[in-house]
């Protein structure tokens, strides 16, 4: 491994352990309360969820490097997916209220 690329590995984790402790504080920034749904908090969690999944797929998988049409596709995947979790999460809450 080079050294450019071991530092940009380096880069990435860190960003991942911060963006981690981003979404870890705002799914405890509700005060604590057992239960209460969050639209916001719950959205913004989703959407920080997808991009580290994006960025792990793309520099640890090194998806980087693969055919465009593969990247694409796993792209389309990982947005098919969060509209899909975003759907369901906006159902349940009209369903419930």
């Amino acid at each position: 491994m080079s050294a450019t690329t071991d530092a940009r590995l380096r880069l990435v984790f860190a960003l991942l352990t911060g963006v981690t402790l981003l979404s870890w504080w705002l799914g405890t920034r509700d005060g604590g309360e057992a239960f209460s749904p969050s639209v916001a908090i719950t959205v913004s969690v989703l959407l920080i969820a997808a991009l580290k999944v994006r960025v792990i797929v793309w520099e640890f998988m090194e998806l980087r490097h693969a055919p465009a049409a593969l990247r694409r596709f796993a792209d389309a995947f990982l947005v098919l997916l969060m509209a899909l979790l975003l759907g369901l999460h906006a159902w349940g809450l009209h369903a419930a209220g």
